[in-house]
């Protein structure tokens, strides 16, 4: 049965099926068996409505795991998710029928996570929660959404709490008040979309689903989160899926904290998280598929939003799996702002980049400056593209509206410990003596597996200060 919540301002309270945390030393199933580690396990039951998978199965520390067939904008995706305390956890993915020569591989490669294979069986142990990606020639990939245990679920008789415990439920349109906590239960599928305006002291949280497949349109440009004009807001531990826009955006906000998501889109314009005037954000621990952009951090129309500043934004730990278009982080295109400094994205994972692996195209008047990318690395990407452009530019996504035309700069960048699978040069482009690149440091970049040299950086006259080391 599927539920429509009628209003914020009253708790919907539904009953919590108990999910299972299962002691580790309860956790064996057999002697000959992989040893099971020492975490206690707390299984999600994943979609309600995806049918189960049968490309795999799994458990972990002896506990099973469901796995579910999910589908995102007509593609089908085998999905597990659970959450883990304290301690290792030994995951083990069964594959029927798998090919003897098939070799499984678990990215983040990145992360080094060694496999053992008995038969149809593979098994391995990790420490940390972290999102990952079984990836099997011949076999569909498995998206596993592993999280920290929950520490302070609210109480679905709190007034101040939305509550929307396991199965089905039609939302709507979820306009938050302030003060108040939207709560996505473990086995929840909330068809809606969450919109806060002009909100403070706001918590999105859970490990449910949030299904904005009815509810966004690309002709509206309606996200499946949007906070606008709002600040103190939390939004962590549940997944986004089928929205038909952008994904989440935060705009004209501050004191943004945003982790453990994940997010599934696979639809052009369907960016991961965007920003547009946003200070005092950090964006950790998330898993990012997008059609479009994964970071699509900008500044738009600024006749209707004014030119706020973007400052201090701080993501770490980000996997992106970026189809379709669009590439894993973007700076730009529209910067209709004077001020956009004090970033870093640090730990970054791209297991799919589909065009440019790192863009910084500013196409307006903004100024770029103090940015820090450490830690970025590119396992697959289609041949041919490039890992790293920064360019200022007029383009098609420069202001069109008559407010203001006028090229922006950017300065003060530094890539660090930066990998790509491509070995394309690097592009930096300036607009004019005025409106150029300056102050670029590339440390420790390796592309195509061998060390950035200063001859792969192509520039053209209004870029200076470059340094490869």
């Amino acid at each position: 049965m599927r539920l429509r919540a009628l209003t914020i301002a009253t708790a919907v309270a539904l009953s919590l099926t108990t999910l299972g945390t299962v002691a580790p030393a309860a956790a064996a199933t057999n002697a000959s068996g992989p040893t099971p580690g020492t975490a206690a396990i707390q299984a999600n039951p994943g979609n309600p409505t995806s049918p189960t998978a049968t490309a795999h199965t799994v458990s972990v520390n002896g506990t099973p795991v469901p796995v579910k067939a999910e589908s995102v904008s007509g593609t089908s995706h085998d999905v597990a998710m659970f959450a883990k305390g304290t301690g290792t956890a030994t995951v083990s993915v069964t594959m029927p029928g798998l090919a003897a020569s098939a070799a499984p591989v678990v990215t983040p490669r990145t992360l080094a996570i060694a496999t053992t294979r008995s038969g149809d069986t593979v098994t391995f142990t990790i420490r940390d929660a972290h999102p990952l990606v079984v990836e099997t020639p011949g076999v569909r990939a498995l998206f596993l959404f592993v999280t920290p245990a929950e520490t302070a679920v609210p109480s679905a008789s709190d007034p101040d709490v939305l509550y929307f415990g396991p199965g089905e439920h039609d939302a709507g349109v979820i306009r938050p008040e302030s003060g108040q906590t939207v709560y996505l239960a473990p086995g929840a599928l909330v068809h809606g979309r969450i919109d806060g305006d002009g909100v403070t002291n706001v918590h999105v949280l859970g490990r449910g689903i949030l299904d904005a497949g009815a509810d966004t349109s690309r002709t509206d440009k309606t996200m499946a989160i949007r906070f606008h004009d709002s600040s103190d807001i939390t939004v962590s531990g549940i997944g986004v899926r089928n929205a038909q826009w952008w994904q989440t955006l935060y705009i004209r906000s501050s004191g943004i904290h945003v982790s453990w998501l994940n997010l599934m889109g696979t639809l052009i314009n369907n960016d991961g998280i965007d920003t547009d005037g946003v200070q005092d954000m950090t964006v950790e621990h998330n898993f990012v598929m997008s059609g479009d952009d994964g970071f699509g951090w900008h500044a738009l129309d600024a006749a209707t939003n004014g030119e706020p500043e973007t400052r201090g934004l701080h993501a770490t730990d980000t996997t992106f799996w970026n189809v379709t278009g669009g590439n894993p982080v973007r700076f730009g295109s529209s910067m209709e702002t004077e001020v956009f400094t004090d970033i870093s994205i640090t730990q970054s994972y791209v297991l799919r980049a589909k065009e440019v692996a790192l863009k910084f195209d500013v196409q307006d008047w903004a100024t770029v400056s103090d940015v820090t990318m450490d830690g970025f690395h590119v396992e697959s990407q289609p041949v041919g593209k490039q890992a790293i452009v920064l360019q200022v530019l007029k383009g098609q996504y420069s202001n069109d509206t008559g407010y203001r035309d006028e090229r922006g700069r950017i300065t003060g960048i530094t890539i660090r410990d930066f990998t790509d699978v491509t070995a394309d040069p690097v592009t930096l482009s300036g607009w004019d003596a005025t409106h150029g690149i300056a102050d670029v440091a590339f440390e420790d970049v390796v592309l195509g597996g061998a060390p950035l040299t200063a001859a792969q950086v192509r520039t053209n006259a209004f870029v200076s200060g470059v340094t490869v080391s």
